[in-house]
């Protein structure tokens, strides 16, 4: 086999794993203000409709899920597989929703587009959530153009996870706010922990074991993470005032960004990846 017939030959095999995992494109649906029913034809956007078929390489009668962040997501058939504005047909129609336990990754914000990518691993990860936090050692902006521009991105990494992960289940951003304003309204979980590098801090997976015994549920957990620096000693002792048991991942000191998925993975594991 010639050089270029082993090239074109890896290119066919690499589509076919892609086409095996599923192709999955994103629509707002909100802007027509309804949802489609079966049979009803959708025009993609021109970023997604590149992207599905031209990364992908898809191609018309492929099937596609379709999904608009609110938790449904249409089985759908390719009509016309143009890069510029490729045409799919709603098969069905699914909604997709959590059970068991719902994890909440509350974020301190660290600098930079750390928490970019720290939304899209929660993603991936299957957490119901994320609250950014403003804590004392966050470098945060909170002007209006600022916000706007910040939830733009972190929707977009919303989008790439779902296409990576399929998991079609919304997931909740909170607005931003402070340590101090979260943890006056955190009534909502009933299960509360921090990542710490406290001496006295529990093994994580302990804490979990801990909060099911006696046959006990949990509906919402929530587990804190500090910002590059960590949570000052001040921050640490008003966590534990509302119930906030500070928890260990492992004995090395992680990066924030680590540490969320680390935690939010571990969760995740142990209470079980519920999906309906």
């Amino acid at each position: 086999m010639i050089l270029h017939e082993k090239y074109f030959y890896k290119a066919r095999q690499k589509c076919k794993l892609i086409h095996m995992a599923g192709l999955r494109a994103h629509h707002n649906f909100s802007e027509s203000g309804r949802l489609p029913q079966a049979g009803c034809k959708i025009a993609l956007s021109a970023d997604e409709s590149r992207h599905l078929c031209g990364s992908l390489r898809a191609r018309s009668g492929e099937a596609v899920d379709v999904f608009d962040l609110s938790g449904t997501v249409f089985r759908c058939r390719i009509v016309e597989a143009s890069q510029k504005a490729c045409l799919v047909e709603v098969v069905s129609r699914a909604a997709v929703c959590a059970t068991g336990t719902r994890v909440y990754l509350a974020q301190c914000l660290p600098k930079g587009r750390v928490f970019d990518e720290i939304v899209r691993q929660c993603v991936e990860l299957g957490a119901a959530g994320i609250v950014p936090i403003v804590s004392e050692r966050s470098v945060f902006r909170s002007a209006a153009e600022d916000m706007a521009g910040k939830f733009s991105k972190w929707r977009a990494r919303v989008i790439e996870a779902v296409k990576q992960s399929a998991n079609f289940v919304k997931f909740d951003i909170r607005t931003p706010r402070s340590l101090g304003d979260f943890f006056d309204s955190c009534g909502e979980f009933d299960l509360r922990l921090v990542a710490s590098l406290e001496p006295d801090a529990l093994p994580i997976l302990g804490a979990l074991g801990n909060a099911l015994g006696g046959g006990a549920t949990v509906e919402k957990a929530c587990i804190l993470v500090g910002p590059e620096g960590d949570l000052s000693d001040s921050e640490y002792a008003r966590a534990r005032q509302n119930s906030f048991l500070p928890v260990k991942l492992g004995e090395n000191v992680m990066k924030c960004d680590t540490a969320a998925a680390c935690a939010v993975g571990v969760a995740r594991a142990f209470f079980g990846n519920g999906r309906a």
